[in-house]
């Protein structure tokens, strides 16, 4: 195994020094794979790991990737001819929507592209952003193409969930797993690459759940701070709304899913970890919760609920995302949801947070 001091300088990816010092001993051993399955949370470092493969195989420099070469720079900067990211595409009738899928005529360029010699660099390497939404069509194009690669070709898969690829495509990739980093490592890089204050650094590394993407996508951009704490009002105050206030947030927010499928899916994220820190309160082990400027409203719903009713919403919001990722009615999904909130019998939250 290549020792990770002696690894260059030029990788982006952060924190992951086992999965990169892997691939570094592949490329100094003339064995790299022919495809990659990077499996891993959602902003953990997927995607710069797939970039940091691209500029790997296509460095110029001894030591690859350098990151300074012509080659790694292109890669870097998007430019790279030899270098295609396949994902969800903009549905074209200018209503701004993504697709929801991605669709078998896709996998049939990137298969064409893939039989031509590399243009500018030495290898060829398309990365598949979101496996699990591919269509069974293009789930099964794209295996023919992994059971006969083509020379001078790699290909990148990024999955969030395993368990939703093909058998037969995960057992034809090397797979790389990405875990969430600890909170430390996260403040550390923070602190490196911002200016800014300590105490906002450990909150955003807290926050984070060891995604280092999220945590500097949200220090370049304060205001997604803001806009999450705005929905964190609102998850706090379901337990404190009326039937009525109750289905018009769900109704809301289904009208948002037409619009932004994963917007939705993020705000639930954003339900399950509020209570499972009002979980760990009430267990009293409030040394592991992650909204700490949320700590007093936290113990307080707490006081109120008991664990069994805590663990009852958790598992509610759980089978709410994978019913909208199944694509059932996403109104009654929501309107289910909640009305599995008990009510909790305390001052508005709108008096206490000054809204």
């Amino acid at each position: 195994m290549v020792n990770v001091n002696e690894i260059s300088k030029g990788w982006v990816t952060i924190g992951h020094d086992k999965v990169v010092a892997a691939l570094a001993q592949a490329m100094a051993a003339d064995s790299v794979a022919h495809a990659y399955l990077i499996v891993g949370p959602r902003s953990v470092g997927k995607m710069t790991l797939a970039l940091d493969v691209a500029r790997m195989v296509n460095c110029t420099e001894n030591s690859p990737p350098c990151g300074q070469c012509g080659q790694c720079r292109r890669i870097t900067n998007e430019l790279h001819a030899d270098v295609q990211v396949i994902g969800l595409e903009q549905v074209g009738d200018g209503s701004g929507r993504t697709s929801t899928a991605i669709g078998i005529q896709q996998i049939r360029e990137a298969k064409r592209d893939a039989g031509l010699r590399p243009y500018e660099g030495r290898s060829r390497v398309f990365i598949i952003d979101g496996v699990e939404l591919m269509t069974e069509e293009a789930s099964n194009s794209l295996l023919k193409v992994l059971e006969e690669p083509p020379d001078q070709v790699i290909f990148v898969l990024l999955v969030t969930d395993l368990e939703s690829v093909l058998a037969t495509i995960a057992s034809r990739c090397r797979m790389l797993e990405l875990r969430p980093l600890p909170a430390s490592k996260i403040a550390d890089e923070l602190s490196r690459r911002f200016e800014a204050d300590q105490e906002l650094v450990n909150e955003v590394a807290q926050l984070s759940g060891g995604k280092l993407g999220w945590a500097i996508r949200v220090m370049e951009s304060p205001e997604l701070l803001e806009s999450r704490s705005k929905q964190l009002d609102q998850v706090v105050a379901i337990s404190q709304a009326t039937l009525a206030d109750r289905f018009d947030y769900a109704n809301a927010l289904a009208g948002q899913f037409a619009r932004d499928r994963e917007s939705v899916v993020q705000q639930l994220r954003l339900w399950l970890q509020w209570w499972r820190d009002a979980l760990i309160v009430r267990e009293g082990v409030s040394d592991f919760v992650t909204n700490l400027s949320r700590t007093d409203t936290l113990r307080r719903t707490a006081e109120v609920m008991s664990s069994a009713q805590i663990a009852e919403v958790i598992q509610r919001t759980e089978e709410t995302i994978d019913l909208l990722e199944r694509n059932v009615n996403p109104r009654l999904a929501l309107e289910q949801l909640v009305l599995a909130v008990p009510s909790i019998p305390t001052k508005p939250v709108s008096q206490e947070i000054g809204t």
